[in-house]
């Protein structure tokens, strides 16, 4: 989750699309009503990567919505072949380490 007050929008959007992609994780970007592009967003295709999204505007307005982190979970820990048939996110980045997801799924401390 990151909270700016930043006019330069593009900028920031590119990197929170990359960290959903390159790390493969929800990300949530909150900035002022003034400047806009407050969202939530998934590692998934251009369509759909966006689970809500504002451009701003003149009231500060608070926007709420949901993640299924198991679901997502669930799509790093499949197989490369399976994470391609059923295209709910974009497939994991190379060397993903899936023990960390393993980890995760069961509640383990990531590091010693």
């Amino acid at each position: 989750m990151a909270i700016e007050w930043n006019r330069d929008v593009n900028y920031y959007s590119n990197i929170l699309e990359s960290l959903s992609r390159d790390i493969h994780c929800y990300c949530i970007q909150v900035n002022s009503s003034e400047y806009g592009d407050s969202r939530i967003t998934q590692p998934s295709k251009t369509e759909e990567k966006d689970i809500i999204r504002t451009k701003g505007g003149k009231n500060s307005t608070i926007l709420i919505d949901e993640i299924d982190i198991e679901r997502l979970r669930e799509f790093q820990f499949k197989e490369y072949s399976l994470q391609k048939k059923y295209k709910d996110f974009k497939i994991t980045p190379p060397e993903f380490n899936k023990n960390i997801i393993g980890k995760k799924i069961r509640g383990e401390a990531l590091f010693d």
